[in-house]
């Protein structure tokens, strides 16, 4: 791992002149969830953070272009400019839009959300979502449960350790089918004595549609992120295809200008999604989709370039790795 002072001077602007021809065979598309909000219990992505990579990368004559370029280019052979990023935020919480948006619009940097549009909907919050909840508003400190391996006994003190827990759970449910996770929530709600809200209570509330309306413009655009959110993998045919097409439908139907991009959700290849959910993509007249392993975008090198399976990069918590995944650095890096 390179240290900061190592970053700062490989990624300053003499050498990154030197390392442009190697630059601008890629495309770093970052992937951001949540934004900090002390008085509602949201942990996430720092604004001043969002404020100073949005600044730096115009400092240094980056060019933020939006997914709909960048796929659209792909398809039709075009040029990007040099040093094109890219940004999107998943699953469309009321925070992305009260707080990223706005500092993306006055940056002038486009941005693309994309929506689980039963959160719209019918106020629905998926059951990772919900085992969060739990485990932030219980008073419990142990509890047991079985991982498939015969019971065993976890206890949490701290906030770091019911994070923890939760993080573990939801990769073991999201290997199982999606009734099997839901109907596991209601057995965690009833062990940690907390009662789950009918609708999405304060800290997952979501954008709504006429919030959406609201913010669609030449810098915020929408797209598709299923229905529920659910693991698409873990469906049956038809239950992937309505997901898949039906959240399609529903942008479509309640935006003017949708892109027409799919985000898996979780978004592992060949775990989470594979062949047949790229397919049923396409099939619902979507032009790409994006998983969330990272990687670069390949501009030179197309057959590296999976149009159903674009990668994305998570945003970097510090701005020193934020350059490194914006300049030449990260991909000389993966190439040695």
């Amino acid at each position: 791992m390179f240290s900061e002072i190592a970053i700062n001077f490989l990624t300053s602007a003499p050498v990154c002149r030197l390392m442009l021809p190697l630059r601008r065979q890629v495309v770093p598309v970052f992937l951001m969830h949540r934004f900090a909000d002390d008085n509602r219990g949201i942990r996430g992505h720092s604004l001043g953070h969002l404020e100073d990579a949005l600044g730096y990368l115009k400092r240094r004559g980056y060019h933020i272009i939006s997914l709909r370029d960048l796929v659209e280019s792909l398809l039709a052979n075009r040029p990007l400019p040099d040093k094109a990023v890219a940004f999107t935020l998943d699953d469309g919480f009321y925070d992305q839009a009260e707080k990223a948006l706005p500092v993306f619009e006055r940056h002038q940097a486009p941005v693309t959300v994309f929506l689980a549009t039963d959160m719209q909907d019918a106020q629905y919050w998926s059951w990772d979502y919900k085992l969060e909840y739990l485990f932030k508003h219980t008073s419990e400190n142990e509890i047991k449960f079985d991982f498939g391996k015969g019971e065993t006994k976890a206890q949490f003190q701290t906030a770091n350790d019911k994070r923890l827990l939760v993080r573990r759970l939801r990769h073991f449910y999201k290997t199982m089918p999606n009734a099997v996770a839901e109907n596991a929530v209601s057995d965690f709600s009833k062990m940690l004595h907390v009662t789950l809200p009918s609708s999405a209570p304060s800290e997952y509330q979501p954008i709504t549609w006429d919030q959406a309306r609201a913010l669609e413009s030449d810098y915020v655009e929408f797209g598709p992120h299923t229905k529920r959110h659910p693991i698409l993998s873990q469906l049956t045919d038809d239950e992937a295809r309505e997901e898949i097409a039906g959240s399609w439908q529903a942008i479509s139907r309640n935006l003017k200008n949708p892109v027409p991009i799919f985000c898996f959700p979780s978004g592992r290849e060949g775990i989470d999604f594979g062949p047949r959910e790229q397919r049923m993509a396409a099939e619902a007249g979507l032009i790409g989709a994006l998983s969330a392993d990272p990687g670069y975008i390949y501009l030179k090198r197309k057959e590296n370039t999976d149009i159903f399976a674009l990668k994305r990069f998570s945003f970097p918590d510090t701005l020193a790795h934020f350059k490194q995944y914006c300049s030449w650095l990260e991909y000389a890096k993966e190439r040695l």
